[in-house]
């Protein structure tokens, strides 16, 4: 599957263990975006893609949806309002020391996500779900490649618990019976005779 982005990231596992392959990691990757909900958390969304997140989710949001948020956030705890109120002033605060490379970054991932809406489709656009479809598969791609700055990778690539045995069972099993079915030339009372996907031949 090719990418949509212009350019990806640099991976936090680009050194990987010796009994680590790239297969591995990748497989449980792919594992935990399924069994978990990364790619559904607005937090997350809104991080990884925060233009195209307000182009491709916010946009869709009806009124009753917005008047929910609210009143949720209304409803927090004072510890929790305090909380939030203490990281936002970290990010400004960390966003105040940001290098110019840093910025340049940002500008750049910007101007990434803004040529990727421009290829957007209309179909897309006006449509919710699959407005959400395209986002989830751009996270899906940009995690995968281990382009989440963020996240611990490290936390999934070297955890046995997220290979998926189940897959990994029936792709051996997929792979026996190929080999099984493949044609191949074994001895009969009647002489040779040819076995495979089409049947059985005399010789």
């Amino acid at each position: 599957m090719s990418s949509l982005m212009t350019s990806t990231p640099p991976s936090k596992t680009d050194v990987l263990p010796p009994t680590l392959t790239k297969t591995t990691i990748q497989n449980r990757r792919l594992t935990y975006l399924n069994r978990t909900t990364y790619l559904l958390d607005p937090t997350n969304q809104q991080r990884l893609f925060p233009h195209l997140y307000k182009s491709l989710i916010l946009r869709h949001e009806t009124p009753s949806e917005k008047l929910d948020f609210i009143n949720t956030q209304k409803a927090r705890s004072l510890t929790h309002v305090l909380l939030d109120a203490n990281d936002h002033l970290c990010k400004l605060q960390q966003q105040k020391e940001r290098t110019a490379q840093q910025r340049k970054d940002d500008e750049q991932q910007t101007q990434r996500e803004r040529d990727i809406l421009e290829s957007v489709s209309r179909e897309v656009l006006v449509d919710r779900e699959k407005s959400r479809a395209f986002l989830e598969r751009l996270m899906r791609e940009r995690f995968l490649s281990g382009g989440d700055e963020e996240f611990e990778y490290g936390e999934v690539d070297g955890d046995e618990v997220w290979d998926d045995w189940e897959r990994m069972e029936e792709d051996f099993r997929s792979r026996y019976f190929d080999e099984e079915t493949s044609e191949e030339e074994v001895d009969g009372k009647e002489g040779k005779v040819l076995m495979g996907q089409t049947g059985v031949q005399d010789f």
